[in-house]
């Protein structure tokens, strides 16, 4: 192996505006080269070390078509030693060993929550990713056992959790300027899509709204298959109030997370948690769906209730504002437990014990 060996990052997919999984790839590089700082990323965000042309960030199927034709090119005039894709897939043919993230299989699993070209998308480049892969890394241990049912045991996977930087979501932050009223609030972090099911959050809130005394802040962009339910939200008819925030900007997250209540993840399907590491860094109780991925995320530092019951999540969300300092505890030891120098340091190991040929 040489003294230096040169690995590209494929972090096309963080585009602006960031969100999620994005934002997770810009940390993911941002850890690799933290221990491996001849690691170059790819990207269309400030910090990347190679910007593909214009061209290629204007839409989803430009920057595919990029991956696909270009980077292959790159890679071999670039000397790389491998490729590390930190979302999903890689080039068809790619001239060197290959490290890929997946987050998850839910758009070969379940479509149906997925936009159409999404689902398009990983059903035609993802599974051609996994098999040619030398590694698969996973942020959970159901994402490993999922991927392990679609594609057979022989594929060579590391679970290796998502991280947080503890130490900017505890820092005491200021209340954001778009919450026009004081006191606290229920608080939903996430993009309105249908596995996010917050109809079940809408439900369990018209149940416990009169008893909480507080509104329900709904901060996240309108994505997909979700018409009908941003004219619910907007159109709120039920006890307490709904704020639908949008997107919120990066630097208003701590302190919208430390003013709430509590945090609410009610999803039918995740591969990870991020909202949940964010909201326990900032010392905010969490009540969660039983989503496998959620329950590894908390790791028993919040509150679960059965997916899809609004019954049980709104007894879930009264009991965790109710008696907030178990949760808050709880969730600090748990999000100091798991950080991105953490990940950056498992995923250089797997790196290199590749190009050892491991």
């Amino acid at each position: 192996m040489p003294d230096s060996p040169k690995i590209l990052l494929d972090a096309t997919v963080a585009q602006p505006p960031f969100s999620g999984v994005q934002y997770a790839v810009i940390a993911q590089a941002q850890a690799i080269r933290h221990f491996l700082p001849q690691a170059q990323a790819i990207g269309f965000w400030d910090g990347a070390d190679y910007r593909p042309p214009n061209w290629a960030a204007m839409t989803t199927a430009s920057r595919i078509l990029w991956q696909q034709t270009a980077l292959p090119h790159l890679l071999q005039h670039s000397e790389a030693a491998a490729l590390h894709a930190l979302a999903y897939t890689c080039p068809w043919r790619c001239p060197v060993p290959v490290i890929l993230n997946v987050h998850d299989v839910i758009a070969l699993e379940s479509p149906e929550l997925c936009s159409q070209r999404n689902a398009w998308h990983m059903r035609a480049l993802m599974p051609h990713s996994i098999r040619q892969a030398r590694v698969v890394i996973v942020s959970s241990h159901d994402t490993a056992s999922r991927v392990r049912r679609l594609f057979g045991e022989k594929i060579r996977m590391e679970v290796v959790p998502l991280g947080v930087d503890a130490e900017r979501f505890a820092v005491p932050s200021p209340r954001p300027a778009f919450l026009s009223f004081d006191g606290p609030y229920l608080l939903f972090v996430g993009n309105i899509e249908p596995k996010k099911d917050l109809p079940t959050l809408l439900r369990a809130y018209g149940i416990c709204a009169e008893r909480l005394g507080i509104p329900l802040v709904v901060a996240g962009r309108p994505a997909w298959k979700c018409a009908a339910l941003v004219h619910d939200l907007q159109n709120w008819h039920g006890p307490g109030k709904i704020i639908l925030a949008g997107r919120v900007a990066d630097h208003d997250l701590p302190g919208l997370y430390q003013q709430a209540a509590a945090v609410v993840m009610p999803s039918i399907q995740e591969g990870f948690g991020l909202p949940i590491l964010e909201a326990m860094a900032a010392g905010t109780p969490v009540v969660h769906s039983d989503c496998p991925a959620l329950v590894e995320t908390s790791g028993g530092a919040g509150l679960s209730f059965p997916r899809g019951n609004p019954d049980a999540c709104a007894e879930a969300i009264c009991r965790a504002i109710a008696e907030p300092a178990p949760l808050h505890d709880a969730g600090l030891v748990r999000s100091h437990t798991l950080s991105w120098l953490n990940w950056g340091k498992a995923a250089t190991q797997i790196i290199f014990s590749i190009l050892q040929g491991g």
